[in-house]
């Protein structure tokens, strides 16, 4: 697989109240299906540099819950949380996110985004679709600002495509 060249890999569109990601990667749809829902894999490419996932925790069904802390590297925790709508193997996981508390709880006053991602093959390689949908244009705005849209983009378009090439190698 060659190495990504930053931004070319990856497009992006901005609606109204929703942001899209993708990217197609050298991969199998297994392997990267994978590489999105077991703890030893996502907790290496979820977090933008220079942050880390020291703590990660997935109950990959309907009604399950993924939890994570990001950490800085000055030991700031933050931590959040995805509740499992749908999971169609290898093809879809749809779920419901946002901050959590550490023991999973989420924040209040802070609203959850719908996500939906899709695992397509195409032509021996994997078309990944990640659909971010919010309540309203300004949650939008906010999620936007908050940089949500660009740490998405690198942890996929870099670490993800170094975490896939690593697993295949293997």
């Amino acid at each position: 697989m060659a190495k990504s060249n930053a931004l070319e890999n990856i497009t992006s569109n901005v609606g109204e109240r929703e942001f899209t990601l993708v990217r197609v990667f050298d991969a199998p749809r297994k392997l990267v299906f994978k590489a999105f829902t077991e703890p030893k894999h996502i907790s290496r490419w979820w977090a933008p540099e220079p942050f880390t996932i020291p703590v990660c925790n997935i109950d990959l069904r309907p009604g399950g819950i993924w939890h994570y802390c990001m950490e800085s590297p000055e030991g700031d925790r933050n931590w959040a949380r995805a509740v499992y709508r749908e999971i169609v193997e290898p093809e879809k996981i749809v779920y419901t996110g946002g901050f959590s508390d550490e023991g999973a709880n989420p924040v209040e006053g802070i609203p959850e985004h719908q996500v939906t991602v899709t695992f397509a093959e195409q032509e021996g390689k994997t078309k990944l679709t990640v659909r971010i949908q919010l309540e309203s244009a300004k949650e939008l705005e906010s999620t936007l600002k908050m940089g949500m849209k660009e740490g998405l983009t690198e942890c996929i378009n870099d670490k993800l495509a170094k975490v896939l090439e690593e697993l295949q190698i293997a």
